[in-house]
């Protein structure tokens, strides 16, 4: 009986792994740049995040619990067809997880620069498992209406921000799908 992975030499071999480990490389890559985005975007309030993120892993879930159904017959329970279904769920759910983050960031929109309030807070937002950023700065956006919470610490904060000053002008880009920070300063009301 041949095996379905039996390659005829070692240079095929070789080339399926590299094409692989390039692509898990490139998956990793774009999961760090779109966690950066997210932190510096507000999304409207109408867009169904939760709603996609499930539809999206449940038929990658779906796919995977097919292709175990299908392709191996032997030793096929329900419980292993069930482990198949969460496993592509969870890998689904992971790569979809900023795509209206990256959508706000891609598609173009105007740039616009408001007045806003703000607060400060110690510790910041998180930044992993287990560590915050050193402060964080919470800005209305005039866009979307909702807060954003954006990672500092206090050299900058004492950088920028002197006695008195009391709002933020904030400059973002805006679009139909939310807002994303380009940048903030520190101002006299």
């Amino acid at each position: 009986m041949k095996n379905n992975f039996y390659f005829e030499n070692k240079k095929e071999k070789h080339l399926l792994v590299i094409i692989a480990i390039a692509i898990l490389g490139l998956w990793f890559w774009y999961m760090l740049w779109a966690s950066g985005i997210g932190r510096r975007t507000v999304l409207m309030k109408t867009i169904p995040e939760l709603t996609t993120y499930i539809t999206v892993g449940s038929i990658i879930g779906l796919f995977f619990a097919g292709h175990t159904t299908y392709y191996r017959p032997v030793g096929r329970t329900p419980i292993y067809v069930l482990k198949s279904f969460g496993g592509g769920f969870c890998i689904g759910l992971v790569s979809i997880l900023n795509f209206y983050d990256v959508c706000v960031y891609l598609v173009p929109g105007e740039i616009n620069q408001y007045k806003s309030e703000y607060e400060i807070t110690f510790p910041g937002p998180s930044t992993g498992k287990s560590s915050h950023c050193e402060a964080g700065l919470w800005i209305k956006d005039a866009h979307t209406q909702r807060w954003i919470q954006l990672c500092t610490n206090r050299t900058e904060l004492y950088q920028k921000q002197s006695p008195g000053m009391n709002k933020v002008r904030v400059t973002a880009r805006s679009n139909n799908l939310g807002s994303y920070i380009l940048d903030y300063q520190f101002i006299y009301k």
